[in-house]
């Protein structure tokens, strides 16, 4: 038995760096775009590494999947044609293993991963209309969930984000006469139905909290002529709270982008661009609730902007999960 130790040790090892090489570590964690390519850096900024590289294309919002294996995003295959060239990719999270999802020579975008891992929801523009389509990764069969219906006044929907059961997709729905409303519906496309019932606004790019008894988004109003966007969060009661903080800090001069959750729900992640600067472009900040504070972890001469977080490598289910319904809001 002494002399089978050492083998058996050999075979562990074996085995474990087997596994590993097949399995990409995560170890930073959030995933953004500087200019024309998809980056990862630590949660402080540091440790920045370029993942792709491009010359005629530009790659944008990059999205992890749960598991942390592996990152959706946006190639936009010739940079003169961005409004119709845009196709879904996927990659491993150092950068490898690159494959094309939808090759439809229209403007697919905005990609968000069901919590499996099975599919992927987007925005898929047509005709001049988008809409949000799932696909299977196995199969690369396409749904379009919205537009089906063609009722009167509405003018297309994007910007689809999975609820963290799977069971739900949040969306941004463009309303004639009323601007762009946050809209959710069943996974399967069914019961579609606004979140708020509000005033008109224009309301962008909502996200779901990882318990998924929140909501982020930005709410646009017009205010003196002019118009006035503050982040909001909606939770399950019917509450919205307006993250009034940065704006204290910044001024209301700028413009937000993307946006993600963080740290358990307890900060966010966003991309924005201060306008009354010399030459405004976006940088990446960090907000934490509990402190009120702000960082900037970018500081660029490019754009970097479109963030996203994951928790960790650590596998994501949505099995055991408790289903949160949501239904409009009275605001």
């Amino acid at each position: 038995m002494k002399h089978l130790k050492p083998v058996f040790l050999l075979v562990a090892i074996t085995f474990l760096y087997s596994f590993c090489s097949l399995v990409p570590i995560v170890d930073a964690k959030i995933v953004f775009r500087i200019g024309s390519d998809i980056y990862v850096m630590n949660d402080d900024g540091s440790n920045r590494r370029q993942l792709t590289k491009n010359t005629v294309s530009t790659d944008r919002h990059p999205r992890w999947s749960h598991d942390g294996q592996r990152i959706a995003f946006t190639r936009i295959m010739d940079k003169k044609l961005s409004q119709t060239s845009g196709e879904l990719f996927f990659m491993n999270t150092d950068g490898t293993n690159v494959q094309r999802l939808t090759d439809d020579n229209v403007s697919d975008n905005y990609p968000s991963w069901s919590p499996d891992g099975k599919k992927i929801a987007f925005r898929k523009r047509l005709g001049g209309q988008s809409e949000v389509h799932v696909i299977d990764l196995a199969t690369r069969n396409v749904t379009q969930l919205t537009g089906l219906a063609g009722a009167e006044g509405e003018l297309g929907s994007t910007a689809p984000d999975w609820s963290p059961d799977g069971t739900e997709i949040i969306y941004e729905k463009f309303i004639k006469d009323r601007g762009k409303d946050i809209y959710v519906m069943s996974s399967d496309g069914e019961d579609q139905r606004p979140l708020f019932d509000s005033e008109p606004s224009m309301m962008f790019f909502p996200r779901w909290s990882a318990n998924g008894k929140r909501i982020l988004f930005d709410d646009c109003t017009w205010e003196d002529d002019r118009q006035r966007c503050r982040l909001t969060i909606a939770t399950i009661r019917g509450r919205t709270h307006q993250i009034n903080e940065i704006y204290d800090k910044l001024g209301d001069n700028l413009l937000v982008g993307i946006m993600c959750w963080m740290d358990n729900d307890s900060a966010i992640l966003l991309d924005l661009k201060l306008l009354d600067k010399p030459k405004p472009n976006y940088d990446i900040y960090y907000y934490n609730f509990n402190k009120q504070s702000l960082k900037r972890l970018t500081s660029g001469e490019e754009n970097e902007k479109n963030p996203d977080w994951i928790e960790g490598p650590l596998p994501v289910s949505p099995q055991g999960k408790k289903k949160v319904t949501w239904g409009t809001l009275k605001q």
